[in-house]
């Protein structure tokens, strides 16, 4: 009988030992992605810091004759950990700018992750950005009479 006891009182820790890691092996993580969240992502040192952010990027060479201003909408996932990922233009004003902007928020600093219920989660997240060329300059050299 003593030996049935102590044979049970071995078997039952490593009968809940391998259970604990069975249950932890077929837990999927959460990939929901959020639209409404408590607290939305944001870039570290608020929207100021973004625009300086954004107005630090080299505007690749574009062909003077196209007035291009008007908004770029771009779409991405902040992830748990401030990552951006899923990054894509959904609304359009020139792809030479949109590549632009695309490459530099890929490597733009970790962002403030959304908060649901004070925990991190997924955010899909929708940023536009005004596109603001120097279109005067660029009359006042085509025509420089005019005046």
């Amino acid at each position: 009988m003593k030996g049935l006891v102590v044979f049970g009182l071995i078997m039952f820790p490593i009968a809940l030992l391998a259970q604990s890691k069975m249950t932890k092996k077929h837990v999927k993580p959460d990939t929901t992605i959020y639209n409404t969240v408590d607290a939305v992502p944001e870039f570290p040192g608020g929207i100021e810091k973004l625009g300086i952010y954004l107005s630090k990027m080299k505007m690749p060479a574009l062909d003077t004759t196209e007035y291009i201003p008007g908004r770029v909408i771009i779409q991405m996932i902040v992830e748990k950990d401030g990552n951006l990922t899923h990054l894509k233009i959904v609304r359009s004003r020139n792809q030479t700018i949109d590549q632009a902007y695309l490459g530099h928020l890929r490597n733009s600093p970790k962002w403030k992750p959304g908060l649901l219920h004070g925990k991190p989660v997924r955010v899909l997240f929708s940023l536009p950005i005004i596109v603001e060329l120097a279109y005067n300059n660029y009359r006042q050299t085509k025509n420089p009479d005019q005046n």
